[in-house]
This record gives C-alpha cells, structure tokens and sequence, in this order.
C-alpha cells in the first residue's frame, strides 16, 4: 500500500488507480478485523467511523469509501440493533445524488447482507414502501416539479443498487429464496420508473448483480434456476430505451454507457439457467445485434458495447441447445444474423461482424471439444461437470453423434461463401480475421462425425494439408501485413477447394449469388475469381441439377450486378461452368431466363442492357464453348413449338411433352441467334462458317414455323426470326439472301417460294453446303410440324434442280419426296412433286417410271391445287419421258386427265387438256386402238372447250385437237383444224367449225355419232353458260345433219324440249340466242319433216 500510494504521478493520470486503492483499504480493514477478533473494539471503531460522515461535504465523491468501510466492520458485528442503526445512520448520511457515494453505500449494503441478509432486505424493502407510496407524485412531478423526479430518480437507483449488491454479496446457500421473493413480488419492476441514464444503469447493475448471485451460487455448489429471468431481460432491454422503432440514431454518450451495461447484464442473465428459449433468444437479439451499426465515435463506449455484444452472441450460444445438432442450430441462427454486418458496405461494421463470428467460432470449438461452462472456462472444469449433468443428465453411453453435431449441420457451404469474399476485403484486419474464420470453421468440422449414409468421401491426408496450407497463410497475415493480398486470397481460394466436401461444394456454388453481389468491388472480384476456380477443379463432381441450381445462382447475380465489368466477369464464371461441366444445362438455364426475362421485362429498356444478351455475346465470343452454344441454339430451334391449326402426322400427344417448347423459348433463342451472328466477332463468324448448313437449315424450319405461327395472329416470332436471318446473311457475307429475305413479310404468302428462291442462291452461292443441306432436310420431312416440313419440302424441291453429280443424294431425296406424296400438307404432297420433276435432265430418264408413278397417284388427289400440280408435272414430264415408261398407264392416266377437263379451275382445264394432246405421242404402240377410244370419248369436251371463256383453254384444245387428228384417220380433219374458222375467237367462225366438224362426224364417223351426243346433252347443265350454249349448237348440228333413225328418234325430241326449257329459264343471253338459232335450225333440216311423220305415225298407231 505504501508503494501504490507513493507514486502520485500514476493516480493523477489514471482514475482507475484511485478505485485499486480503495480496494486495497477495504481488504486492509477486513483483515485487520479478522486479526483483532475484539467485539467491543470493533463496536466502537464502528462508531468512529459513524462519526467520520461530518468530515465530508454532502457531495462529497470519497464518502463511499467510508460507507464501505462501516459495511465491511458491520458484516463483523453479531449485534442485530446495532447493525440495524448503523445501516439507518449509512443512508441518512449518504448523497445517494452523487454515483460514486450512491455505489459505495450499495457495495456497503452488500457487504452487511454477507453476514445480516435478512436485516438489509428488510431495510431496503422500508425504503422501497416509502418511495412507492410518492409514485403519483412523481408522476405529477413529471409536470411541476423536475428535481423532485431527479430525487426520486437517485432513490430508485440507489435501491436497485443496495438490492444487487446485496444478492452479490449473500451467503449462497440462503440466496435463492430471497432472490426469489424479489423477483416473485415484482419489486423490480417498481424501479423501473427511472428515467435518468445514470438512473437506468444503477437498475441494470442490480439486475446483473442479481444474475452473478446465480453464477456465483453454482460456482459455490449451490446451483438454482433463475426464477422469471426472462422477466428480468425484458427489463433490461425496457431500460436500454430499445423499442421497435428506435433506429439506434441516439449516439449520445449515456445512452451508449447504459446500453453497454445493459448488454452485459442480459449476458450475465442468459447464462444462468433455466436455458433460453427461442422466443426470448429471438427478442435479445432483435434488441441488441443493431449496435453492430453504431458509428465508431465515442470510441471509449462504443468499443466496450460492442465486445459486450459478442460476448452476449457467445453467451447464447454457449447455453443453448440439447445436444450436437441444436447446438449447431443455435450458431448458425446467430451467424445468419450476424451475415448483414459481415457483408455490410461499411468497414468497421464488417469488422466488428467478423470479429464476432471468429469468437464464437471459438467457443463453439471449445463445446465441441470439452462442453461448456456458464462461467466462460476453456477446457475441463468442475464447472461444467456440474451443469453438464445437471442440465444434460449422462451422455456417457451415448454416441458422439448425439453429444457433438455433425458436420453437414454446420451448412460449411453457406457459410464459406459468407465469409470467403472478406478474404478479399479492402480491409487487411477484415481481411486475416476472414482467414481465421474459415480456419476455424473447417478444423471444427474435421473433428465432427460425418452424417449416416453421406456419399461424400473426403481424404483425410488431403484435407489435413490443405488446413495446413491455410494455417501458414494466417501466420503469414499476422505476421506480414504487406504480403500482396491476390496471392493470399489465391491460397485461401485454393484450401478451401479441397476442404469442402462434394455437397459443401454444391451449396457453395449454388449460393454464391450474394457473395458476387457482394458491395466491396474487390470481394466481389474475388467471390467470382473462387467461384471459377472451384468449377474448374471440381467441376466434374457437380450434377445436372447441381449444374442448374449453380448457373441460376449466377444469372441471378449477373442481373443484380450494377457495374458492367462485374457483370461480364460473372457471365465468365458462367462460360466457365459451361466449359467445365454440362454445357447443355447450362445454355438451357440461360435461355430459360431470357425467356422469362421477355415475357417480365420491356427488355429493350434495361438500365445497363439485358444481361442475357451479353451472355449471349461472351458465349458467342469464347472459344471453347461458341461451336458448342450454336449447335445448342440449332437443337432448341428443332423443337420448336407445334403452331395452332398446324395439321400433325397422326396422334402424337405423349410425344409433344417431350419437344415442344414455349413460345417464350423460342423466342429467346432467336434472339440469342441474332446475338450470337452480331456480336460473336472473329470467333463467332468461325463456328457459323462451320455450322453453315445446319445452321441455315434450322433457319429455314424455323421460317415455315413462324409463319405457321403468323397466320395464328402471333406475328412477334416471324419478326424475330427474319432479323435473325438477315444477321445470318450479315455475318456470312451472302447478301444476295439477304435481299431476298427483305422482301418477306407478316402478310407474305409466298413464303414457300421465298424459300425456294433462299435455295436457289445458296445453290448457286455455296454450291458444297447443299448436300448437307439437302441431307438435313431430307430427315426434316419427318418432323412433326407441318410448316416446316412444308419449308423442307420447298427448300429441296429447289436444290433438287442443283444436284448433278450428287448421285447417291439424289436417290435418297427421289425416295424421300416420293415417300412425302402421301403426306397430309398438300403443299408438301404439291412441293416433293415439283422437285422430282426438276431433278437435272441426265437423272431424269431413270426416274421417269417411278416420277409417272407419283403423278398418277396425285391426279386423284382430294386437294384442287395438288391435282393441278400434277396435271402440269405431267406436262413437264412428258417432254422427255420414253414410251415404256408411259405406255403401261397411258390409259389411266388418260382417264384422269378426262376428269379434270371439266373442273371449274382454269388452269386445270387448260393443263388437263394439253396434257391429254401431249399423251397423243404415245398413242402409236400397242396401246393405240384403246386409246383412240379415249380420244373419241374426249373429243366432244374438246369440240365444246374449244370456244372457252377462257383463252388458254382454248389454245389448249387447239393444239390437242390437232395432235390427235392423225390418230383419228379421219379425212378432211387435218385441213379442218388447220381452217380460219377453227383458229378463231369469234363466234360466227366456231359454229361454222360446229357444222362442218358436225358434217364430217356424220359422214365419216356415223357409228360414234351416238357416242358423242350423249355428253354433248350432258354438258347442256355445265357450269359455263358458254359450254352450254355450245352444247346446244353442237347437238342440233349433229341432229340436223344426221339421217340416222336411230340416232334421231333417241335425241331430236329431247334435244328440242331441252332447247325450248332452256330459252325459257336461262339467264344468260347467249345461250337463249344459241337456242334460238338452234331451234330453227333443227326446224329448217329435212330431217325435221322425217321426225314429224315419224311422230305422226306412232301417233297413229297408238
């Protein structure tokens, strides 16, 4: 004492000398009172000291030595009455006003309370009775009288104080039912009135004295549950002036001492049992983990606030839990907490977070290795023992796992990608607490049990030298601090690697959204730089769905991300997932977005462009996975959706929910296609040139599916796909394409012929892409979709013309446009037609058999437009084709072009006509009687069409006429149709032609005459006023020129009632004149008085 005493200089500079000094007089005296052991000395020292109060001024801060100094000799006394006067005359004298004397008369309190409890409480509860009785004055006060609120203030305080010194300081064996009756009546809670802060913090000292009674019974082998200590937290926090709309703005320096105190008094309280529950642990934290956002001024209260709140976090978790897996729980419930400051943007709140993470890392290592103890002791202690087997019961026979968590509790994944980018941080303390944490988090789960049935297999040997690796770079960090932090954060990145187990892994990655989002640039750099490395090394462990769940995450990323560079970095990491894992997955997950993102989002309008298009641009651009993303874009663009109305082969249903796509998809990859050929650059334009025809091909489909798609009213996937297409041209360098492509529109019906001129460029352009081309469309007349078969079947009916050389394609495209002339799209039936006919004049001899064959079929096709196809195939077919391919259907194929001579179409007419003249040719051979035969049946439709409405089917029967002339041997025709009035349009010359070819057929053919009038009446009902009125004229000729009996008493009377019918009801004019005219044509013959005697003569008869 005498050596503190004489260094003066240290006391001025230190108060906290002058609080060792009167700790060393108080154990002074209590010492010498043990020594001296004389009842009346002690009394009257006691009195002295009673005497000594008038030495000192009413404020004066040293009176509450002496108030302790009475208390430590009254704890000495056995004299109940004096105590009692002595405790009275104590605080009578006390400035309970001051702090200092307030907490020297508390302390005093206590110290008479280790030997007199009951006396001291009974005082203390007078007081308390005495001030409770002035409540509602204090209350009016609050409005008059502000020093009687103070006073009242200071009592309260004062009582709190007196309260807890007296639990710390009482026998523990007689504590518990004290502090019991305390808290059981309330009485705490008639202090909580206070309104002061020095006020606030003397009730928060009592409630934490009253805890450490607890701690310090157990510590005594007297342990008790704390009866309503959530009660008692509840107060504390009411005290700390926290409630739920409190933003923690008031920094003043009382507020920040009271709330230091207040954390460290609910530490205290949850560290005693019974065990916190969720509810209150929740409401704790709710209170208190705010003050990791506290600015940094004061330092001298802040700092201490702060290691008060992680010593509170490690309180909780040192109480909490049953077992390994709860306990696990309880630390990563408190980590998660702790998360917003560990990540926050402000720089001593990362470090004060990560601060307080590394220490209850450490306790959690120590519970995992020795248990706990409420007391804070490391390692085996009687302590722990004690509430071990109070709390716990014996887990010696149990398991490990049922005493210690497991390791895949601890979710090592989510909390590794937490705190890896502080490895990164700006802060170099941030920085090697970060390395400290992820040291401790992997030795702690190296020593726990792996779970029942985990897959993951982990090499020991590995794992131990890689935490050995990322212990060396801690010594490194503690030791050099200019040690350059990339190289550091690389070690760190690459122990790591290998320490997580496989599933560790997978939810690292698949979490690593927030980490890249991260709002330190170079943490997020570096979360992205160990996210690829991790994938480039591990890669091959990871799943499809892994794959998947990862790839979401950094999309997700890449769209949050405000800084362009970060973006493209992070669709680095998703390039080198692709790269290194499945790269189909991957291009599905980022097409899936961008669909989503077109059917969410005006996409055209994003603040800083949309983040899909530049992962289209960095995978068209990289040079590994560009080919690879193409030929994916293709793939996807194969199984495009089926458009509406789309007439499909058959019932595939089950099939569809497999391939087809949404129309959201779709779009998105012809969006990404247009990317891929603008910005794939150097690398791009390479793949494309390699992918030409497939490519090109796919483009082709898709232009028969969207235009399938625009005829269903959705007209957004056409526009799309011709911008893609025209891009196409752009990066290949075939702008001749392109112009055609420009002339395609929503409206154009004509797309199929586009295609077929799109063919003919590239035919002509790139002559070696066709046979890829032509072999991709081959097999694409397979598909499902009606539009783009209809787009193969254009495409190859064009480059079949192109295919000379190219024998063995040529004969799989012969059989596959034959095989398609069943198909249900008659413009596919009419397209595989047309190319076989186009096929290069030196193939066309082999197939002629085999294309007749096809045209035969189509004739009786049940679609118009497929039998006109035919007809002018035929056409074009029999310019070339030798007699024994014609000869065995000459017949059938006369047949058919007979039924068609009378269809409404006009080509068809004309077409089916001039085919019927061209068969003509082969009419010569074995088969040339029965085709006279159908010459004669035709020829009566040929007489009648010959005066068609329509010039080329007149110019058609012309001409079949005048080939089929020699086949008829008849004379006189040749000059006939060879005359002025057979060349000629006008009417008078074509009845002049019906006379005299009317002559002729009675003069040399009498025996067909029966033959040609009966379709001549036939066609007086023909579609064609024109035909009719021809008809009509042709028959009365006839009729007017025969003398057959026969053929007269058969037609005359019912050709002149038809005519008679006929200029009755018709409405066209020429026919009723051609009746006319017919009729006194009829009347004039000499055949007409015949046919009258003739009927007079039945007439008789009968």
């Amino acid at each position: 004492m005498k050596a503190y005493v004489s260094d003066t200089d240290d006391l001025k500079l230190d108060p906290s000398y002058q609080e060792t000094w009167d700790d060393m007089i108080i154990n002074f005296l209590a010492e010498s009172l043990d020594v001296i052991q004389d009842n009346d000395w002690v009394i009257s020292l006691g009195n002295v000291f009673g005497e000594q109060y008038v030495l000192y001024m009413p404020d004066d801060e040293h009176s509450g030595l002496l108030h302790r100094c009475l208390g430590v000799l009254l704890q000495k006394v056995d004299d109940r009455a004096y105590v009692c006067a002595k405790i009275d005359w104590m605080y009578k004298q006390a400035n309970i006003a001051i702090p200092s004397n307030r907490l020297g008369l508390a302390k005093a309190m206590g110290l008479v309370a280790a030997s007199h409890l009951d006396t001291v409480l009974e005082k203390l509860k007078n007081i308390l009775d005495s001030v409770g009785k002035s409540i509602f004055q204090r209350f009016l006060s609050f409005f008059y009288d502000s020093n009687r609120m103070e006073e009242s203030d200071d009592i309260h305080a004062a009582l709190a104080l007196m309260y807890g010194y007296a639990a710390r300081y009482a026998p523990s064996t007689v504590i518990e039912a004290r502090i019991d009756a305390l808290i059981g009546t309330n009485m705490l809670s008639r202090l909580l009135h206070v309104r002061h802060p020095t006020a606030k913090q003397a009730v928060i000292t009592a409630i934490d004295l009253l805890g450490r009674a607890v701690i310090n019974a157990a510590e005594n082998g007297a342990p008790f549950p704390l009866k309503r200590r959530d009660q008692l937290l509840d107060y504390i926090l009411t005290l700390m002036g926290r409630d739920e709309n409190d933003g923690f703005v008031d920094s003043s320096h009382e507020l920040l001492h009271t709330q230091a105190l207040a954390v460290s008094a609910c530490t205290t309280l949850v560290s005693v049992e019974p065990k916190l529950s969720i509810e209150t642990r929740n409401l704790v934290m709710k209170a208190t983990l705010g003050f990791f956002a506290l600015p940094n001024d004061p330092m001298d209260v802040v700092n201490p606030l702060i290691d008060n709140l992680s010593t509170l976090l490690c309180a909780i978790l040192l109480t909490s839990g049953e077992d390994g897996r709860s306990r696990a729980e309880q630390l990563l419930h408190i980590l998660r907490q702790v998360d917003q400051y560990v990540a926050s943007p402000v720089e001593y709140q990362r470090r004060r977070g990560c601060l307080a993470v590394y220490e209850m890392l450490l306790k959690f290592r120590t519970l995992c290795v020795s248990g706990y103890c409420a007391l804070g002791c490391h390692g085996s202690c009687t302590h722990s023992k004690q509430i071990d087997r109070t709390v716990h019961g014996n887990f010696s026979n149990l398991p490990s796992a049922y005493v210690l968590p497991s390791r895949e509790a601890l979710c090592l994944g989510d909390r590794v990608i937490m705190y890896l980018p502080r490895c990164a941080d700006t802060n170099s303390e941030v920085r090697k607490i970060s390395a400290q944490i992820l040291d401790q988090l992997f030795n702690i789960s190296l020593s726990l049990p792996r779970p029942v049935g985990s897959n993951s297999v982990v090499d020991i040997e590995l794992s131990y030298r890689a935490l050995s690796s990322l212990g060396d770079v801690i010594a490194i960090l503690r030791s050099d601090a200019s040690i350059d932090p990339s190289e550091v954060f690389n070690r760190i990145v690459s122990s790591v690697c290998t320490l997580l187990m496989k599933d560790e892994l997978v939810a690292t990655l698949q979490s690593c959204q927030l980490a890249i989002c991260d709002r330190i640039k170079q943490s997020a750099e570096g979360s992205i730089q160990a996210v690829i490395e991790f994938v480039m090394k591990r890669g091959n462990e990871l799943s499809e769905t892994d794959v998947s769940r990862t790839t979401q995450s950094l999309l997700s990323a890449a769209v949050h991300v405000t800084e362009k560079h970060l973006r493209l970095e992070t669709l680095g990491a998703i390039s080198s997932l692709a790269e290194n894992t499945n790269s189909k997955v991957v291009f599905n997950e980022v097409l899936g977005t961008a669909g989503r993102d077109i059917v969410t989002k005006d996409i055209s309008r994003l603040r800083g462009g949309w983040p899909m298009q530049d992962a289209f641009y960095a995978f068209s651009q990289h040079a590994v996975l560009s080919f690879l993303f193409l030929e994916h874009l293709i793939s996807v663009l194969n199984q495009t959706p089926i458009p509406k109305g789309d007439t499909e082969k058959g019932d595939i249903s089950s099939l569809l929910v497999d391939t087809q796509m949404d129309d959201d998809i779709l779009q998105a990859t012809i969006l990404a296609l247009t990317a891929f050929f603008r910005g794939g650059g150097k690398v791009g334009k390479k793949a494309v040139e390699q992918s030409y025809a497939p490519v090109l091909a796919a483009l082709t489909l898709q232009l028969g599916s969207c235009h399938g798609l625009a005829s269903t009213g959705q007209h957004e996937p056409l526009r799309a796909l011709l911008t893609a297409f025209q891009a196409f041209c752009e990066c290949v360098g075939d702008l001749e394409m392109g112009k055609i492509l420009a002339r395609d529109s929503e409206q154009n019906e004509k797309w199929i012929n586009l295609i077929g001129e799109v063919a003919g460029c590239i035919s002509i352009k790139r002559p070696k892409e066709v046979q890829t081309m032509c072999l991709i469309l081959t097999k694409s007349l397979n598909r499902q979709q009606r539009f783009q078969r209809e787009a193969a079947a254009a495409a190859l009916s064009e480059f079949v013309r192109h295919s000379v050389g190219l024998t063995s394609l040529l004969e799989q495209m012969v059989e596959a446009l034959c095989r398609h002339i069943s198909d249900e799209s008659p413009t596919v039936r009419s397209l595989c037609l047309k190319g076989l006919v186009q096929m290069p004049s030196i193939h066309i001899y082999q197939y002629t058999t085999q294309v007749l064959g096809v045209i035969l079929a189509l004739l009786d096709d049940s679609d118009e437009s497929v039998q006109l196809t035919a007809v002018s195939c035929l056409l074009m077919i029999l310019k070339s084709s030798p007699n024994d391919a014609v000869e065995p259907i000459l017949l059938n194929l006369s047949v058919r072009l007979r039924n068609l001579q009378i269809c409404n179409n006009v080509k068809m007419r004309a077409d089916a006509f001039a085919a019927f003249g061209a068969l003509s040719n082969y009419g010569i051979g074995a088969q040339r009687e029965a085709f006279l035969e159908q010459i004669h049946a035709a020829l009566p439709r040929l007489i009648l069409h010959l005066h068609d409405d329509d010039l080329s089917v007149r110019q058609a029967c012309r001409s079949t006429l005048r080939r089929i002339a020699p086949l008829m041997e008849m004379e006189g025709s040749v000059g006939l149709f060879n005359s002025h009035c057979f060349n000629s349009d006008h009417r008078s010359d074509y009845e002049d032609f019906i006379r005299e070819i009317a002559k002729q057929f009675v003069q040399h053919l009498p025996s067909r005459v029966d033959n040609y009038m009966a379709p001549t009446i036939q066609a007086f009902e023909a579609p064609w006023p024109i035909i009719q009125a021809n008809a009509i004229y042709f028959s009365s000729s006839v009729l007017s020129l025969s003398d057959d009996q026969h053929i007269l008493a058969l037609y005359y009377t019912q050709v002149f009632g038809m005519l008679v019918g006929k200029m009755n009801r018709s409405t066209d004019a020429t026919v009723r004149a051609t009746c006319l005219s017919s009729i006194g044509l009829l009347l004039k013959s000499a055949n007409s008085v015949s046919w009258r005697a003739a009927r007079l003569d039945h007439a008789d008869s009968v």
